[in-house]
């Protein structure tokens, strides 16, 4: 049997809670999305609106991880040789994660604003061939292959978040 501290059983229960909560809410978009009904093209429907608040979230996590990744990186660079080798492992692994976010984060703005380009192009030259006005369309369905690519980016860098944060806590937990 692992022995463990009840702190350390509840952290790492929280941290897969939380990743089972992300996993699951991202998931349940993509499902939605790859039925064959026609509901599921609202599921993956890009406006400018949508697109907007996405990369909004992107970048309010660039910056809380950016700052919290810096503060981190500043106190391991100072105070490296005082801290426990727990609290300096939890250091690490926090700055790590939280790097991972912002790195991720900025590949999801790029992945979000050009699946919406191409979804409102592709959705343009449909319109074209039924022969409907295109000057006022600026959305359109996003293809399977930029759904999969944007949730697994917005997976990706929700969950380095939650993680790098959880770690934080943990630090001021211990200390």
């Amino acid at each position: 049997m692992i022995r463990a501290y009840l702190p350390t059983w509840l952290f790492y229960g929280i941290a897969v809670l939380g990743e089972l909560g992300i996993l699951r809410f991202l998931g349940h978009i993509h499902y939605k999305a790859m039925q064959k009904t026609e509901e599921a093209e609202q599921w993956r429907w890009s406006s400018e609106d949508s697109r907007n608040t996405w990369i909004d979230v992107a970048k309010t996590m660039i910056t809380s991880a950016g700052i919290a990744a810096a503060l981190l990186a500043t106190l391991a660079a100072r105070q490296i040789n005082v801290l426990s080798d727990f609290t300096a492992s939890n250091v690490r692994t926090a700055t790590v994660s939280l790097v991972v976010c912002v790195c991720v984060s900025m590949f999801l703005i790029l992945a979000l604003a050009r699946g919406h380009e191409a979804a409102k192009s592709h959705y343009i030259q449909n319109k074209r061939r039924e022969g409907c006005e295109t000057t006022q369309i600026k959305e359109g369905p996003l293809s399977n292959l930029a759904l999969r690519i944007t949730l697994t980016a917005a997976f990706i860098a929700l969950s380095t978040f939650f993680i790098g944060f959880l770690y934080l806590a943990r630090i001021v937990w211990h200390i």
